[in-house]
Formats: C-alpha cells, sequence, structure tokens
C-alpha cells in the first residue's frame, strides 16, 4: 500500500473552498469537522439488519466484477471496501479529503502493495481525464456530499475511460427508519431528518436517493443508468461512458 502526497502548492490550489469546509449544516459545526473526528468503524459494527444487509450486498457485488486494470475509489473512507477491490484490478487508488480516515485507511492496508491512497477534493480529482476502468462511490458516501453530487459525478465520469464504468451506491428513499436507528444508537447529537436526509449537530449530513433522483443526477452528467438493488434501504447505480 502506497500514500501518494500532493504538493503543498496543488492542494493549496485545488482545495480552496474545500466543500466539507465550507458547508455548514448544524450550529456552526461542517461535514468536515464530522469526518475529522469520528470513528466510522462504530456506525458499522453492530448496524442494524438492514445496513448489514446494504454492507453485505456492495462485497458481494464488487466479487462480480470483473477484473481489470485501474480502479478508482472516491470517498474511500478507513478503507473497508480497498481490500476487495484490490482483487479485481492491477491498481487501486482511494482518495478521501479526511486526513484521519486515510492514516486508518493506511494501517488498515499495510501489505497490499497494489493500493494506493490520497487525499483529494472530490470535486476536484487531481486526475487526467481517460484513467480508470472503474470509478466507484461505496457506502452511501455520495448522500454525504450536500449541494456537490452533480460536480462530483462529473468528475467521475471525467476520470473513467470510454468503456469504463461509473458506480455510485446509496441509501434509497426506503431508508429514514434505519438511518434513524442506526444514528441513534450511536450516540450522534441532535438528529433531524429533512425530508430526504438525516442531518445531526455534530455535523453529520446523510441523504437518502429516489430512483428519479438517480436517473437525473446521471442523466446531468451525460450518462444512462442502470439502477438496481442488493437490498430494500439500498440502490446501486452503474452507467457506462
Amino acid at each position: 500500500m502506497v500514500v501518494v502526497k500532493t504538493s503543498n502548492e496543488q492542494i493549496k490550489s485545488r482545495l480552496q473552498g474545500y466543500f466539507f469546509g465550507t458547508i455548514h449544516i448544524m450550529l456552526g459545526k461542517t461535514v468536515k469537522d464530522f469526518y475529522s473526528a469520528f470513528d466510522f468503524e462504530k456506525m458499522l459494527v453492530d448496524s442494524p439488519k438492514e445496513i448489514q444487509d446494504f454492507l453485505i450486498g456492495e462485497i458481494e457485488f464488487i466479487k462480480n466484477l470483473s477484473k481489470t486494470g485501474k480502479i478508482l475509489e472516491v470517498g474511500c473512507g478507513y478503507g473497508r471496501l480497498l481490500k476487495i477491490l484490490s482483487e479485481k484490478a492491477e491498481e487501486v487508488i482511494g482518495v478521501d479529503f479526511s486526513k484521519q480516515l486515510l492514516e486508518k485507511a493506511k494501517e488498515n492496508l499495510e501489505g497490499f502493495s497494489n493500493v494506493k491512497l490520497q487525499e483529494m477534493d472530490a470535486q476536484n480529482l487531481l486526475f487526467a481525464n481517460n484513467s480508470f476502468n472503474y470509478v466507484v462511490c461505496l457506502d452511501n458516501t455520495f448522500g454525504n456530499m450536500p449541494g456537490i453530487e452533480d460536480k462530483v459525478i462529473s468528475e467521475m465520469k471525467r476520470v473513467v475511460k470510454k468503456g469504463g464504468k461509473v458506480i455510485i451506491s446509496v441509501f434509497s428513499d426506503l431508508a429514514k427508519g434505519v438511518q434513524l436507528e442506526n444514528y441513534s444508537r450511536i450516540g450522534l447529537l441532535g438528529i433531524k431528518d429533512t425530508g430526504n436526509a438525516v442531518v445531526t449537530d455534530n455535523g453529520f449530513y446523510s441523504r437518502r436517493f429516489s430512483k428519479k433522483e438517480l436517473e437525473d443526477l446521471f442523466e446531468s452528467a451525460g450518462l444512462k443508468p442502470t439502477i438496481s438493488s442488493v437490498c430494500p434501504v439500498n440502490y446501486l447505480a452503474l452507467a457506462t461512458k
């Protein structure tokens, strides 16, 4: 496993207005604040059955992907899925905006020589056009990006090769109950539902999507998705460039 360091000037120029630092959710806290401090493994361990079905279903989906050259995971977090993705490609790159989560991923991925990690803004991916065979955003990470979903999916499309696949996995519009149950279970503060997302006083944001919303987001980027589900509280969208 290799950690790729970007120059200070590149980071400064690319990450001005860093999206997690500019979106205020509740009480002055931001999504970046939350991700810089929270233990995300805690959110998944002993989670409700519906979420376990979501996580297991994603793993089974990945296992069924054809082996390929290069995969990019956008929002890789602490690296839970990078180990499995590493079996499906010659090279896998995981990017995340959180230094803390990338440090945890580095520990978890020791010995995985075909995996690289890089700190990066999902709105401004530091890769050339047409670089990857698959570009994926899983674990409802796409639902943790308030107000920038269209920009992120456009970037994912830009860096995937012609004939390559963009894959996004999110909470469906049936997930409200299990979201509230899980976030209450782990002690998040000031939990509120906005109608299509759960927000908290600690700066957390977790959106649900309808099929139509996912289709519209993909189509606005010039992609035609096929949408399936790994479980009732999930939608998994796949499009070929």
